[in-house]
């Protein structure tokens, strides 16, 4: 396969998929989601099978014709490989440790020289999800009003250079901001002087531990005050310049098709689809090439 043909279908340039391909190697033997074991096609081809799923997401009996397997094959590989993807990108390297203030200054974008001491930029994100009618209970939390339908909900914390370092648990849609980031620990990551940028829905000032610093583009309140002073819109420019990375990672991150929406049996599996394919926009190329240099 071509290497723009590869990119296309996977996401991923030749350099990152063959290193999947050596670490999936150290797994054996895989212990496969059905319990029989693949052998009609190789690894690299179960990986790229898996791959192609995320990215692209066409069904079990399209992968099943392309690779000249049965359906339930297919879908016997993409949950098993899904689940080593998770393993060993999600469990083994980014939940492990995310990165120190000091360790982003090391590829601060120059966007961040008013936020030097950021740890991380938080954001929500939402994925329509199918609900069974027979599930009242299931209606009723994950409707989202901001969406206008049925919605799983994630926080997403992406680093000052653009790597997304934090992806939380999958919550019902109607669950507030400051919920998620309450009761989901990403607030247990940080240290006295870190610096977290968030957008305007995230009224956590209360919960934040002592220390730890937030900022928000400012508000206009009040019937008399109709624009932000001269500073306010200084202030509020500068942390959208900054904010615009998180936004970018959400972009690539969207670019998975099977993101779309999730089928009603794909919903007990949305965390770790959702956090695998945060792992993989890390292994594209870069987003941000313009660094403070020596900071």
């Amino acid at each position: 396969m071509p290497d723009d043909v590869l990119q296309m279908y996977t996401g991923l340039e030749r350099k990152a998929f063959n290193i999947l391909c050596k670490h999936i190697e150290k797994f054996q033997p895989i212990s496969y989601y059905t319990g029989k074991r693949v052998t009609s096609i190789s690894l690299k081809d179960q990986l790229l099978l898996c791959l192609i799923k995320l990215k692209q997401n066409p069904t079990d009996m399209d992968l099943a014709f392309r690779f000249e397997i049965s359906r339930k094959t297919a879908h016997n590989i993409f949950i098993t490989f899904l689940n080593v993807l998770y393993e060993f990108l999600y469990l083994a390297i980014m939940s492990k440790k995310i990165p120190t203030v000091e360790q982003n200054k090391c590829s601060l974008p120059s966007s961040f020289e008013n936020f030097s001491s950021c740890r991380m930029t938080i954001d929500c994100t939402e994925i329509k999800i199918h609900v069974p009618r027979s599930n009242l209970d299931a209606f009723a939390h994950t409707y989202s009003n901001y969406k206008s339908n049925y919605t799983t909900k994630f926080l997403i914390g992406v680093a000052p250079n653009g790597t997304i370092t934090y992806v939380s648990e999958a919550y019902p849609g109607n669950t507030s901001d400051k919920a998620i980031t309450s009761s989901c620990g990403v607030l247990d990551v940080f240290n006295p002087g870190d610096l977290i940028l968030a957008d305007k829905g995230f009224t956590i000032h209360d919960i934040i531990p002592q220390g730890i610093h937030l900022n928000l583009p400012p508000f206009l309140s009040g019937k008399r005050k109709m624009q932000f002073s001269k500073e306010e819109s200084i202030y509020t420019r500068n942390i959208a310049r900054a904010r615009i990375h998180v936004e970018r990672a959400n972009q690539r991150f969207k670019t998975f098709r099977i993101l779309d929406s999730f089928p009603a049996h794909y919903r007990p599996l949305a965390t770790k689809i959702v956090r695998v394919a945060c792992c993989l926009v890390n292994l594209q190329s870069p987003l941000i090439a313009n660094v403070i240099p020596d900071f």
